[in-house]
């Protein structure tokens, strides 16, 4: 079986093989991985594989790459052989990593104090101040607990010898940890049983580190502290592990717009006013971090978060300035800082480094320029890195002319051929092992007791057999890696609690940031607009397929058009089926609208809630516009609209059964009503303008009412109980006094919630279209009564004009100067 398993796996001469130690013989501590492997049948292993693929798409985890065809819905790929490191190797690792982060932080300490290492030439000027990562608005600056690398990356590539290098340092706002929690959680369930027998080390306690060193080196005030996750929003490329690493560690995820800072605090804006925020795990690049000292035209940035920092009133994690340490031309120096600094030689080497701005270091890296890769020393898309042995005769002579101009700005490193693993990979009827090139990412965090080491990290595969380099934005792939131990450990990821006060627990409850509170909102009217759009998509369709073609005067289209769903000058019934697809205000644009609200409150979204819209956000009927025979389509329109509603019917269940009754909540609820009440009034007045004499069974239809209206009438659809039904029976959700009531009452919890903060507006603008439907009389219930009508255009103007009133008092903080007040 072991044969058969590795019958296309070739070792190449010259790399590292991680599974093999010769020709079908594992490494010792892979050789229980291997024979519980090859125990499995071909057809188990490929279900394995589409299991694991499935879960990654239901659990919509992406990679963003700028310009790439698939955008933000590029899933993440994961091999799902894991990379098994022993206990042995590890400790050397864990310990090599820790020193460096140590030193890498006592030379952050020094750079932007003291600069002793200039001043004695360990560290050549134009090597620190030749680097845009050095800021020097940040000179001076002094983090809490001296601690400018809180948390901290390394590229480890292994050579041919078997010993690990550093290619690379990320020290900025190092990405990968979310990624490597989110493999650990796929790869554990499809090896559950594997993983306990080779007692693999949790990931665990090092996220529990990670989250009470940030408690316990943030500033100390007199309320309980509040910590953010920096993010650049949405659309940056690692959004999705930004919203994990939140979520899982109890973070609020933030964005530059969601903090301001004042008498030299920053402050987080919510709906109950704003809040002090202590620190700040930062995951955006430094110089987008302020628009009034670093980059003026960041529209990510916190104006004055670099005065806060100098203050030492926030913990940013990083420290700002911090990326001047990735800085390729720094590898050189380590050795001789190590020993200068520490007074002991460093553990884990960089990978050979030459700065070509030492005139003989440009001669002997030119001697040698077939083994060496060129690349200038701030990296840029515009200037990729070269390997010598690529370039022709003439493209040497250019390099070195361009290079010879400025090579203070230019490295050249020693090219280390990456090791090699086994990768699963589809092989037609059946899936077979071949070997790729991968490197580690490996992770460490400051904490009272030292740097902590994750036992394991972010393993990245090349997405060529032969590839040289890994980049995950041109398709690579990942692996959860594996430190083995010699005893049992906890396999469970739930996180160890810390300590919380009945205090925190009242302050956790407030902490609702406006622009989630502005998500939530919409998420809600997103949701009831695409729930309105696919049942009336459904009445209409429905309609055309079952009776004569009456065409324009059916109310339901007359609604669809006040709607903006259809144009009178469309034909029908590929309009219908536009409307559906492709229209500007059709239904897959709303509920793409409703993906990418949601999206942006991924931290706040339980898995089966994001599974449910990523399931309907993926149908296949979604942005399909070549339907050369309309009206035959018209039967795979209405069956994808059945279900869509169900769907979002199960959406529905989730805001109504899953999400506390809290302020959030109540922005949800309200944005839900004022879409509904709004939708419901325009629906009568055309059942009243233009449907007299077209029957009412549309509208029941339509609003899920039948079943309800004939149980109770025991009649045919009439003018007086249908309008009874739908228009003041506050027992029926799908009544305009059921919405009217329920908005009446969520912007009364507001008012409660807060009085300093409250809706005053909103309710004088609501409540007197309110009570006037509340006083409608018996007489009023007939389509050509004006006090109906009314009654319904009052109702839909307040609901929208609501709507603003919200915006401006919790949403844009643009209202009075009470409404930004803190709440003494």
């Amino acid at each position: 079986m072991l044969r058969q398993l590795l019958s296309k796996y070739s070792t190449r001469e010259g790399r590292f093989d991680e599974m093999l130690a010769s020709t079908m013989v594992p490494r010792p501590h892979w050789a229980r991985f291997i024979e519980s492997l090859s125990q499995r049948e071909g057809l188990e292993v490929s279900e394995t594989l589409a299991l694991m693929e499935r879960e990654i798409r239901a659990n919509g985890i992406t990679y963003n790459v700028y310009a790439d065809p698939q955008g933000a819905d590029r899933p993440w790929e994961v091999d799902p052989l894991p990379l098994l490191i022993d206990a042995s190797e590890w400790a050397q690792i864990e310990a090599g990593i820790s020193q460096r982060a140590e030193l890498l932080n006592s030379v952050l300490g020094d750079l932007y104090g003291p600069q002793q290492l200039l001043k004695e030439g360990l560290l050549p000027p134009s090597v620190v101040f030749g680097h845009s990562g050095f800021l020097h608005q940040a000179q001076g600056i002094r983090p809490p607990g001296g601690v400018h690398l809180f948390q901290y990356a390394a590229d480890l590539a292994r050579a041919p010898d078997g010993r690990w290098w550093v290619v690379g340092d990320r020290t900025q706002a190092p990405s990968g940890m979310g990624y490597a929690l989110e493999n650990r959680l796929v790869i554990s369930r499809v090896f559950p049983q594997m993983f306990g027998e080779l007692h693999v080390q949790s990931l665990t306690p090092f996220f529990a580190g990670l989250r009470d060193a940030l408690l316990s080196l943030a500033p100390k005030s007199s309320e309980p502290p509040l910590i953010g996750l920096l993010t650049p929003g949405p659309y940056n490329e690692t959004y999705f592990e930004h919203a994990l690493l939140a979520r899982y560690l109890g973070l609020a995820l933030v964005e530059g717009h969601d903090l301001t800072v004042r008498d030299g605090c920053v402050w987080m804006k919510t709906v109950e006013g704003l809040k002090r925020v202590h620190a700040l795990l930062r995951r955006q690049d430094d110089d987008y971090c302020d628009p009034l000292e670093l980059r003026s035209n960041s529209a990510l940035g916190v104006a004055e978060l670099t005065d806060c920092a100098r203050r030492g009133t926030v913990l940013i994690a990083n420290a700002l300035g911090s990326g001047v340490l990735e800085s390729s031309a720094l590898l050189g120096f380590l050795p001789a800082l190590c020993k200068h600094l520490r007074g002991e030689p460093l553990k884990m080497p960089s990978v050979a480094t030459w700065w070509l701005g030492e005139p003989a270091a440009l001669e002997d890296a030119w001697s040698r320029i077939d083994q060496l890769i060129i690349k200038p020393m701030v990296p840029s898309p515009q200037e990729p890195a070269l390997f010598g042995a690529d370039l022709s005769p003439q493209q040497l002579d250019a390099l070195r002319t361009r290079v010879s101009m400025r090579p203070q700005r230019y490295v050249a490193q020693e090219w280390v051929r990456l090791s090699q693993a086994p990768a699963l990979e589809h092989g037609g009827a059946q899936d077979v092992l071949t070997s790729h090139s991968v490197g580690l990412r490996v992770f460490a965090v400051a904490t009272p007791y030292g740097y902590r080491v994750m036992p394991g990290g972010l393993t990245r595969v090349a997405a060529q057999a032969q590839s040289r380099v890994i980049v995950m934005q041109r398709g690579g792939r990942s692996k959860d890696t594996w430190v083995l131990s010699d005893s049992p450990g906890n396999a469970s990821l739930a996180l160890i609690s810390s300590t919380i006060t009945a205090s925190d627990l009242r302050s956790k409850r407030a902490n609702l940031p406006s622009r989630v509170a502005e998500n939530l909102f919409w998420l809600g009217r997103y949701g009831e607009r695409c729930d309105t759009l696919a049942r009336l998509l459904r009445v209409a369709i429905s309609g055309w397929l079952g009776t004569a073609h009456t065409g324009w005067l059916n109310p339901e289209l007359v609604l669809a058009q006040r709607l903006g769903l259809i144009s009178q000058q469309s034909p029908l019934p590929g309009a219908l089926i536009r409307a559906a697809t492709q229209a500007e205000e059709g239904l897959c644009q709303q509920i793409g609208l409703l993906s990418r609200v949601a999206f942006s409150l991924r931290d706040r979204m339980s898995s089966d809630n994001w599974r449910t819209l990523h399931q309907l956000s993926s149908d296949a009927v979604l942005g399909r516009g070549s339907f050369h025979m309309p009206a035959a389509q018209l039967p795979h329109v209405l069956s994808w609209l059945d279900r869509a509603v169900a769907t979002l019917m199960t959406l529905s269940g989730f805001v109504m059964d899953g999400m506390p009754r809290d302020l959030g909540w109540q922005f949800t609820s309200m944005g839900r009503r004022i879409e509904r009440l709004s939708t419901l009034c325009s629906a009568l007045e055309v059942a009243s303008q233009e449907g007299r004499n077209r029957g009412l069974e549309w509208l029941l239809e339509w609003t899920d009412t039948e079943v309800v209206y004939r149980s109770r009438y025991l009649v045919a659809p009439e003018w007086l109980p249908v309008l009874d039904l739908l228009l003041r029976d506050e027992t029926h959700p799908r009544s305009v006094a059921f919405q009217a009531k329920g908005l009446a009452d969520c912007l009364e919890k507001l008012r409660s919630a807060n009085p300093s903060v409250s809706p005053e507006r909103a309710q004088e603008i609501f409540t007197p279209a309110h009570l006037s439907l509340i006083q409608l009389s018996d007489d009023a219930l007939s389509p050509e009564s004006p006090e109906l009508a009314k009654v319904l255009s009052d109702l839909r103007q307040a609901a929208h004009a609501v709507s603003d009133e919200l915006t401006l008092r919790y949403f844009t903080h643009a209202a009075s100067r009470s409404v930004l007040s803190l709440a003494d």
